[in-house]
Protein backbone atom coordinates (compact mmCIF):
# COMPACT_ATOMS: atom_id res chain seq x y z
CA UNK A 1 0.00 0.00 0.00
CA UNK A 2 1.14 3.52 -0.82
CA UNK A 3 -0.46 6.90 -0.41
CA UNK A 4 -1.34 6.80 -4.11
CA UNK A 5 -3.09 3.46 -4.40
CA UNK A 6 -5.10 1.21 -2.08
CA UNK A 7 -6.49 -1.87 -3.77
CA UNK A 8 -8.94 -0.61 -6.35
CA UNK A 9 -8.80 2.98 -5.09
CA UNK A 10 -6.61 5.85 -6.22
CA UNK A 11 -5.91 8.25 -3.34
CA UNK A 12 -6.65 11.91 -4.00
CA UNK A 13 -5.69 13.40 -0.64
CA UNK A 14 -6.13 13.30 3.12
CA UNK A 15 -9.49 14.40 4.51
CA UNK A 16 -8.89 14.21 8.24
CA UNK A 17 -7.11 12.50 11.10
CA UNK A 18 -8.61 10.98 14.23
CA UNK A 19 -7.29 9.22 17.30
CA UNK A 20 -7.22 5.77 15.72
CA UNK A 21 -7.40 6.31 11.97
CA UNK A 22 -6.65 8.53 8.99
CA UNK A 23 -9.31 9.23 6.35
CA UNK A 24 -8.45 9.79 2.69
CA UNK A 25 -10.50 10.87 -0.30
CA UNK A 26 -10.10 8.42 -3.17
CA UNK A 27 -11.58 7.34 -6.48
CA UNK A 28 -12.84 3.77 -6.75
CA UNK A 29 -11.63 2.98 -10.26
CA UNK A 30 -13.93 0.04 -10.99
CA UNK A 31 -17.03 2.21 -10.54
CA UNK A 32 -15.41 5.62 -11.16
CA UNK A 33 -16.93 7.07 -8.00
CA UNK A 34 -15.47 9.11 -5.13
CA UNK A 35 -15.08 7.25 -1.85
CA UNK A 36 -13.57 7.84 1.58
CA UNK A 37 -10.97 5.35 2.80
CA UNK A 38 -10.55 5.06 6.57
CA UNK A 39 -7.20 3.46 7.48
CA UNK A 40 -6.27 2.24 10.97
CA UNK A 41 -3.06 3.88 12.11
CA UNK A 42 -0.02 1.61 11.85
CA UNK A 43 0.83 1.98 15.55
CA UNK A 44 -2.47 0.32 16.47
CA UNK A 45 -2.54 -2.67 14.13
CA UNK A 46 -1.06 -4.90 16.86
CA UNK A 47 -3.40 -3.68 19.61
CA UNK A 48 -6.13 -6.37 19.88
CA UNK A 49 -8.72 -4.13 21.54
CA UNK A 50 -8.38 -1.26 19.04
CA UNK A 51 -8.38 -3.67 16.09
CA UNK A 52 -11.51 -5.29 17.54
CA UNK A 53 -13.21 -1.89 17.74
CA UNK A 54 -12.24 -1.06 14.17
CA UNK A 55 -13.60 -4.37 12.90
CA UNK A 56 -16.72 -3.94 15.05
CA UNK A 57 -17.36 -0.50 13.53
CA UNK A 58 -17.15 -1.92 10.02
CA UNK A 59 -19.42 -4.90 10.65
CA UNK A 60 -22.00 -2.90 12.64
CA UNK A 61 -22.28 0.03 10.24
CA UNK A 62 -22.33 -2.26 7.19
CA UNK A 63 -25.75 -3.40 8.42
CA UNK A 64 -27.04 0.18 8.73
CA UNK A 65 -28.38 1.11 5.30
CA UNK A 66 -30.03 4.44 5.99
CA UNK A 67 -30.08 7.75 4.12
CA UNK A 68 -28.79 9.65 7.18
CA UNK A 69 -25.86 7.31 7.92
CA UNK A 70 -22.59 7.22 5.96
CA UNK A 71 -22.48 3.83 4.21
CA UNK A 72 -19.60 1.36 4.22
CA UNK A 73 -18.86 -0.23 0.84
CA UNK A 74 -16.04 -2.59 1.77
CA UNK A 75 -13.64 -3.69 4.53
CA UNK A 76 -10.10 -4.82 3.71
CA UNK A 77 -7.37 -6.45 5.79
CA UNK A 78 -4.17 -6.65 3.77
CA UNK A 79 -0.40 -6.28 4.25
CA UNK A 80 -0.84 -5.72 7.99
CA UNK A 81 -3.34 -2.88 7.55
CA UNK A 82 -7.07 -2.48 8.17
CA UNK A 83 -9.20 -0.10 6.14
CA UNK A 84 -12.79 0.71 5.32
CA UNK A 85 -14.04 1.98 1.98
CA UNK A 86 -16.95 4.31 2.72
CA UNK A 87 -19.40 6.64 1.03
CA UNK A 88 -17.81 10.02 0.31
CA UNK A 89 -19.99 12.98 1.28
CA UNK A 90 -19.16 16.33 -0.33
CA UNK A 91 -20.07 18.90 2.28
CA UNK A 92 -19.20 20.43 5.65
CA UNK A 93 -19.38 18.92 9.12
CA UNK A 94 -21.36 20.78 11.76
CA UNK A 95 -18.24 21.73 13.72
CA UNK A 96 -16.84 23.63 10.74
CA UNK A 97 -20.27 25.04 9.91
CA UNK A 98 -20.62 26.52 13.41
CA UNK A 99 -17.11 27.96 13.13
CA UNK A 100 -18.30 29.79 10.03
CA UNK A 101 -21.81 30.94 11.02
CA UNK A 102 -21.73 30.77 14.88
CA UNK A 103 -25.33 29.50 15.22
CA UNK A 104 -28.23 28.46 13.01
CA UNK A 105 -31.78 29.76 12.58
CA UNK A 106 -34.19 27.71 14.73
CA UNK A 107 -35.90 25.98 11.81
CA UNK A 108 -32.59 25.09 10.15
CA UNK A 109 -31.26 23.70 13.43
CA UNK A 110 -34.44 21.66 13.89
CA UNK A 111 -34.17 20.20 10.36
CA UNK A 112 -30.57 19.18 11.01
CA UNK A 113 -31.69 17.71 14.33
CA UNK A 114 -34.43 15.74 12.58
CA UNK A 115 -31.92 14.18 10.15
CA UNK A 116 -29.60 13.23 13.01
CA UNK A 117 -32.53 11.88 15.04
CA UNK A 118 -33.66 9.74 12.09
CA UNK A 119 -30.20 8.17 11.90
CA UNK A 120 -30.18 7.46 15.63
CA UNK A 121 -33.68 6.00 15.61
CA UNK A 122 -32.65 3.56 12.89
CA UNK A 123 -29.46 2.56 14.76
CA UNK A 124 -31.18 2.28 18.14
CA UNK A 125 -33.89 0.02 16.71
CA UNK A 126 -31.07 -2.33 15.67
CA UNK A 127 -29.45 -2.28 19.10
CA UNK A 128 -26.59 0.15 18.34
CA UNK A 129 -25.83 3.07 20.67
CA UNK A 130 -23.51 5.60 19.02
CA UNK A 131 -21.93 7.06 22.22
CA UNK A 132 -20.06 9.85 20.39
CA UNK A 133 -22.70 12.26 19.08
CA UNK A 134 -21.01 15.63 18.42
CA UNK A 135 -20.93 18.24 15.62
CA UNK A 136 -17.76 16.89 13.98
CA UNK A 137 -19.46 13.51 13.49
CA UNK A 138 -22.38 14.96 11.51
CA UNK A 139 -21.95 16.10 7.90
CA UNK A 140 -24.27 18.40 5.97
CA UNK A 141 -23.84 17.68 2.27
CA UNK A 142 -23.95 20.33 -0.42
CA UNK A 143 -27.24 18.74 -1.53
CA UNK A 144 -28.83 19.32 1.88
CA UNK A 145 -28.38 15.75 3.18
CA UNK A 146 -27.63 15.11 6.86
CA UNK A 147 -25.22 12.21 7.51
CA UNK A 148 -24.09 10.64 10.79
CA UNK A 149 -20.67 8.97 10.79
CA UNK A 150 -17.92 7.49 13.02
CA UNK A 151 -19.35 4.56 14.96
CA UNK A 152 -15.87 3.80 16.30
CA UNK A 153 -16.94 3.54 19.95
CA UNK A 154 -20.54 2.48 19.35
CA UNK A 155 -22.00 -0.28 21.52
CA UNK A 156 -23.76 -3.05 19.59
CA UNK A 157 -26.11 -4.94 21.91
CA UNK A 158 -26.08 -7.88 19.50
CA UNK A 159 -22.31 -8.34 19.78
CA UNK A 160 -21.57 -7.48 23.42
CA UNK A 161 -19.68 -4.55 24.90
CA UNK A 162 -15.93 -4.04 24.48
CA UNK A 163 -15.83 -1.43 27.27
CA UNK A 164 -14.79 -2.51 30.75
CA UNK A 165 -17.43 -1.88 33.48
CA UNK A 166 -16.85 1.41 35.34
CA UNK A 167 -15.06 3.08 32.44
CA UNK A 168 -16.42 5.67 30.02
CA UNK A 169 -15.80 6.39 26.37
CA UNK A 170 -16.73 9.47 24.37
CA UNK A 171 -16.08 13.20 24.10
CA UNK A 172 -16.48 14.76 27.59
CA UNK A 173 -18.39 17.88 26.52
CA UNK A 174 -21.08 15.72 24.86
CA UNK A 175 -21.38 12.85 27.37
CA UNK A 176 -24.55 12.02 29.27
CA UNK A 177 -24.38 11.82 33.09
CA UNK A 178 -24.69 8.03 33.02
CA UNK A 179 -21.98 7.78 30.36
CA UNK A 180 -19.65 9.81 32.59
CA UNK A 181 -20.35 7.54 35.56
CA UNK A 182 -19.51 4.44 33.51
CA UNK A 183 -22.82 2.68 34.15
CA UNK A 184 -24.77 0.76 31.53
CA UNK A 185 -26.38 3.12 29.03
CA UNK A 186 -29.24 2.92 26.57
CA UNK A 187 -30.65 5.05 23.74
CA UNK A 188 -31.49 7.86 26.19
CA UNK A 189 -27.76 8.54 26.58
CA UNK A 190 -27.54 9.40 22.86
CA UNK A 191 -30.63 11.61 23.34
CA UNK A 192 -28.76 13.66 25.99
CA UNK A 193 -25.78 14.08 23.63
CA UNK A 194 -28.22 15.00 20.85
CA UNK A 195 -29.63 17.71 23.14
CA UNK A 196 -26.16 19.20 23.63
CA UNK A 197 -25.62 19.31 19.86
CA UNK A 198 -29.01 20.91 19.19
CA UNK A 199 -28.39 23.46 21.97
CA UNK A 200 -25.07 24.34 20.32
CA UNK A 201 -26.64 24.62 16.86
CA UNK A 202 -29.28 27.06 18.16
CA UNK A 203 -27.10 29.20 20.44
CA UNK A 204 -23.55 28.89 19.10
CA UNK A 205 -22.20 27.60 22.42
CA UNK A 206 -22.19 24.39 24.45
CA UNK A 207 -24.34 24.20 27.59
CA UNK A 208 -21.44 22.89 29.70
CA UNK A 209 -17.92 24.34 29.50
CA UNK A 210 -14.80 24.33 31.66
CA UNK A 211 -14.60 27.11 34.22
CA UNK A 212 -14.65 28.15 37.88
CA UNK A 213 -12.26 25.34 38.74
CA UNK A 214 -14.79 22.67 37.74
CA UNK A 215 -14.50 20.19 34.89
CA UNK A 216 -17.09 19.75 32.17
CA UNK A 217 -17.92 16.31 33.54
CA UNK A 218 -18.57 17.77 37.01
CA UNK A 219 -20.87 20.39 35.51
CA UNK A 220 -22.82 17.85 33.47
CA UNK A 221 -23.38 15.80 36.61
CA UNK A 222 -24.09 18.59 39.10
CA UNK A 223 -24.86 22.01 37.62
CA UNK A 224 -27.54 23.64 35.51
CA UNK A 225 -26.97 25.52 32.26
CA UNK A 226 -28.25 28.76 30.77
CA UNK A 227 -31.60 28.27 29.07
CA UNK A 228 -31.27 28.58 25.26
CA UNK A 229 -33.65 31.54 24.94
CA UNK A 230 -31.53 33.58 27.34
CA UNK A 231 -28.77 33.37 24.75
CA UNK A 232 -30.87 33.51 21.59
CA UNK A 233 -34.39 34.99 22.09
CA UNK A 234 -35.32 33.99 18.51
CA UNK A 235 -35.63 30.35 19.59
CA UNK A 236 -39.35 29.48 19.87
CA UNK A 237 -40.40 28.34 23.33
CA UNK A 238 -41.67 25.03 21.96
CA UNK A 239 -38.24 24.21 20.52
CA UNK A 240 -36.55 25.31 23.74
CA UNK A 241 -38.76 22.91 25.74
CA UNK A 242 -37.70 20.09 23.41
CA UNK A 243 -34.01 20.84 24.03
CA UNK A 244 -34.53 21.07 27.79
CA UNK A 245 -36.26 17.70 27.87
CA UNK A 246 -33.37 16.08 25.99
CA UNK A 247 -30.96 17.55 28.56
CA UNK A 248 -32.70 16.29 31.68
CA UNK A 249 -30.08 14.81 33.99
CA UNK A 250 -32.24 11.77 34.82
CA UNK A 251 -32.89 9.46 31.83
CA UNK A 252 -36.48 8.93 32.96
CA UNK A 253 -37.18 12.66 32.44
CA UNK A 254 -35.94 12.71 28.83
CA UNK A 255 -37.66 11.52 25.68
CA UNK A 256 -37.85 7.78 26.19
CA UNK A 257 -36.93 6.92 22.61
CA UNK A 258 -35.59 8.61 19.51
CA UNK A 259 -38.91 7.75 17.85
CA UNK A 260 -40.70 9.95 20.37
CA UNK A 261 -38.12 12.70 19.88
CA UNK A 262 -38.43 12.44 16.11
CA UNK A 263 -42.21 12.87 16.27
CA UNK A 264 -41.77 15.97 18.43
CA UNK A 265 -39.37 17.51 15.90
CA UNK A 266 -41.70 16.66 13.00
CA UNK A 267 -44.64 18.22 14.86
CA UNK A 268 -42.61 21.39 15.41
CA UNK A 269 -41.39 21.65 11.80
CA UNK A 270 -44.54 20.72 9.83
CA UNK A 271 -46.40 24.04 10.25
CA UNK A 272 -43.23 26.14 10.00
CA UNK A 273 -41.31 24.85 6.97
CA UNK A 274 -43.36 24.47 3.80
CA UNK A 275 -40.59 23.44 1.41
CA UNK A 276 -38.57 20.22 1.22
CA UNK A 277 -36.26 20.10 4.20
CA UNK A 278 -33.15 19.41 2.10
CA UNK A 279 -34.01 22.41 -0.08
CA UNK A 280 -34.27 24.57 3.04
CA UNK A 281 -30.79 23.45 4.11
CA UNK A 282 -29.32 24.18 0.67
CA UNK A 283 -30.92 27.64 0.73
CA UNK A 284 -29.28 28.29 4.11
CA UNK A 285 -25.88 27.16 2.79
CA UNK A 286 -26.28 29.49 -0.19
CA UNK A 287 -27.39 32.46 1.93
CA UNK A 288 -24.34 32.01 4.19
CA UNK A 289 -21.87 31.58 1.30
CA UNK A 290 -21.04 27.91 1.94
CA UNK A 291 -22.23 26.96 -1.56
CA UNK A 292 -22.54 29.17 -4.62
CA UNK A 293 -25.90 30.32 -5.95
CA UNK A 294 -25.40 28.50 -9.25
CA UNK A 295 -24.70 25.23 -7.45
CA UNK A 296 -27.67 25.77 -5.12
CA UNK A 297 -29.98 26.31 -8.12
CA UNK A 298 -29.35 22.71 -9.16
CA UNK A 299 -31.44 21.66 -6.15
CA UNK A 300 -33.52 24.72 -5.19
CA UNK A 301 -35.69 27.08 -7.24
CA UNK A 302 -34.46 30.65 -7.60
CA UNK A 303 -37.62 31.93 -5.91
CA UNK A 304 -36.68 30.08 -2.72
CA UNK A 305 -33.12 31.43 -2.77
CA UNK A 306 -34.42 34.97 -3.24
CA UNK A 307 -37.18 34.74 -0.64
CA UNK A 308 -36.70 37.85 1.54
CA UNK A 309 -38.03 36.22 4.71
CA UNK A 310 -35.69 33.23 4.37
CA UNK A 311 -32.71 35.51 3.71
CA UNK A 312 -33.60 37.56 6.79
CA UNK A 313 -34.00 34.40 8.89
CA UNK A 314 -30.66 33.01 7.69
CA UNK A 315 -28.94 36.27 8.61
CA UNK A 316 -30.15 35.81 12.18
CA UNK A 317 -32.75 38.60 12.22
CA UNK A 318 -36.26 38.30 13.70
CA UNK A 319 -39.23 38.08 11.31
CA UNK A 320 -40.28 41.49 9.92
CA UNK A 321 -43.44 43.08 11.28
CA UNK A 322 -46.40 42.58 8.94
CA UNK A 323 -47.98 45.71 7.42
CA UNK A 324 -51.24 44.84 9.16
CA UNK A 325 -49.48 44.60 12.54
CA UNK A 326 -47.67 47.91 11.97
CA UNK A 327 -50.97 49.58 11.07
CA UNK A 328 -52.59 48.29 14.28
CA UNK A 329 -49.66 49.49 16.39
CA UNK A 330 -49.72 52.92 14.74
CA UNK A 331 -53.48 53.18 15.22
CA UNK A 332 -53.16 52.23 18.88
CA UNK A 333 -50.38 54.75 19.46
CA UNK A 334 -52.40 57.46 17.73
CA UNK A 335 -55.42 56.79 19.91
CA UNK A 336 -53.22 56.82 23.01
CA UNK A 337 -51.73 60.18 22.08
CA UNK A 338 -55.18 61.69 21.45
CA UNK A 339 -56.41 60.34 24.80
CA UNK A 340 -53.38 61.79 26.55
CA UNK A 341 -53.88 65.23 24.99
CA UNK A 342 -57.55 65.22 26.05
CA UNK A 343 -56.56 64.16 29.57
CA UNK A 344 -54.00 66.97 29.84
CA UNK A 345 -56.55 69.55 28.67
CA UNK A 346 -59.15 68.21 31.08
CA UNK A 347 -56.77 68.41 34.04
CA UNK A 348 -55.75 71.95 33.02
CA UNK A 349 -59.39 73.00 32.73
CA UNK A 350 -60.27 71.56 36.12
CA UNK A 351 -57.26 73.26 37.71
CA UNK A 352 -58.12 76.65 36.24
CA UNK A 353 -61.70 76.25 37.50
CA UNK A 354 -60.42 75.51 41.00
CA UNK A 355 -61.70 71.95 40.95
CA UNK A 356 -59.52 69.23 42.48
CA UNK A 357 -58.67 66.53 39.91
CA UNK A 358 -59.91 63.00 40.53
CA UNK A 359 -57.37 60.27 41.34
CA UNK A 360 -55.52 58.97 38.30
CA UNK A 361 -57.23 55.56 38.55
CA UNK A 362 -55.74 52.05 38.69
CA UNK A 363 -52.13 51.48 37.57
CA UNK A 364 -51.28 50.08 34.15
CA UNK A 365 -48.44 47.86 32.96
CA UNK A 366 -45.70 47.70 30.31
CA UNK A 367 -44.41 44.58 28.56
CA UNK A 368 -41.09 44.94 26.70
CA UNK A 369 -39.75 42.78 23.84
CA UNK A 370 -36.27 43.68 22.54
CA UNK A 371 -34.11 41.94 19.91
CA UNK A 372 -31.54 40.52 20.45
CA UNK A 373 -31.60 41.39 24.20
CA UNK A 374 -31.37 44.44 26.40
CA UNK A 375 -31.21 45.66 29.97
CA UNK A 376 -34.45 47.48 30.83
CA UNK A 377 -34.44 50.80 32.70
CA UNK A 378 -37.73 52.51 33.62
CA UNK A 379 -37.51 56.11 34.79
CA UNK A 380 -33.75 55.61 35.21
CA UNK A 381 -33.98 52.48 37.39
CA UNK A 382 -32.86 49.02 36.20
CA UNK A 383 -35.72 46.49 36.38
CA UNK A 384 -34.72 43.37 34.38
CA UNK A 385 -33.01 41.96 31.26
CA UNK A 386 -34.88 40.60 28.24
CA UNK A 387 -36.27 38.15 27.35
CA UNK A 388 -38.84 38.40 30.17
CA UNK A 389 -42.39 37.06 30.34
CA UNK A 390 -43.77 39.45 32.96
CA UNK A 391 -45.18 42.93 32.49
CA UNK A 392 -44.01 45.80 34.73
CA UNK A 393 -46.70 47.47 36.80
CA UNK A 394 -46.55 51.29 36.47
CA UNK A 395 -48.65 54.22 37.57
CA UNK A 396 -50.79 55.83 34.88
CA UNK A 397 -48.96 58.57 33.02
CA UNK A 398 -45.80 59.08 30.98
CA UNK A 399 -42.68 57.04 31.84
CA UNK A 400 -39.21 56.94 30.31
CA UNK A 401 -38.06 53.55 28.99
CA UNK A 402 -34.35 52.93 28.22
CA UNK A 403 -32.92 49.76 26.62
CA UNK A 404 -29.17 49.07 26.82
CA UNK A 405 -26.98 46.47 25.10
CA UNK A 406 -23.21 47.16 24.83
CA UNK A 407 -23.14 46.03 21.18
CA UNK A 408 -26.08 48.22 20.13
CA UNK A 409 -27.24 51.81 20.37
CA UNK A 410 -29.08 52.75 23.55
CA UNK A 411 -32.80 53.29 22.86
CA UNK A 412 -34.91 55.70 24.91
CA UNK A 413 -38.68 56.11 24.56
CA UNK A 414 -41.43 58.05 26.29
CA UNK A 415 -44.27 55.64 27.01
CA UNK A 416 -47.83 56.55 27.99
CA UNK A 417 -49.30 54.09 30.50
CA UNK A 418 -53.08 54.04 30.54
CA UNK A 419 -54.98 53.12 33.73
CA UNK A 420 -55.81 49.41 33.97
CA UNK A 421 -54.23 48.49 30.61
CA UNK A 422 -51.06 46.65 29.58
CA UNK A 423 -49.05 48.17 26.76
CA UNK A 424 -46.59 46.04 24.75
CA UNK A 425 -43.54 47.66 23.16
CA UNK A 426 -41.48 45.74 20.56
CA UNK A 427 -38.07 47.16 19.55
CA UNK A 428 -35.26 45.92 17.32
CA UNK A 429 -31.97 47.45 18.47
CA UNK A 430 -29.63 49.16 15.98
CA UNK A 431 -26.04 47.94 15.98
CA UNK A 432 -23.60 50.56 17.24
CA UNK A 433 -21.11 52.08 14.78
CA UNK A 434 -17.78 50.31 14.61
CA UNK A 435 -19.25 46.97 15.70
CA UNK A 436 -18.86 44.05 13.29
CA UNK A 437 -22.08 42.39 12.37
Amino acid sequence: MTLKHMNNCEIVGEIGTGGMAVVYKAVQKSLNRPVAVKVLRSEYVNDPQIVARFVREATSVAALQHENIVHIHDFVKEDGTYRMVMEYVEGIDLFDLLEKVHHLPPNVGAILGLGLCSALEYAHYRGIIHRDIKPSNVILSRKGEVKLMDFGIARDENLGDLTRPGTSLGTPAYMSPEQIMGVKIDARSDIFSFGIVLYQLLTGQKPFVEGAGKSIMHKILNTEFIRPRRINPNIPRRLERLVLRCLAKEPVDRFQSTGELKRALESYLTPRVRIHYSARLVAFLAHRGVVGVEEAQRFVMRGVLEDAELVREDEGLPPPLRARTVAKVQAGLGAAVILWVLLVHLVAALSSAGVEAAPAGPPGALKVVAWPWAEIFIDGAYVDTTPVDRAFGLSAGVHELTLKNPAFRTETRKVLIEPGRTQKLVLELTRAKGRAR
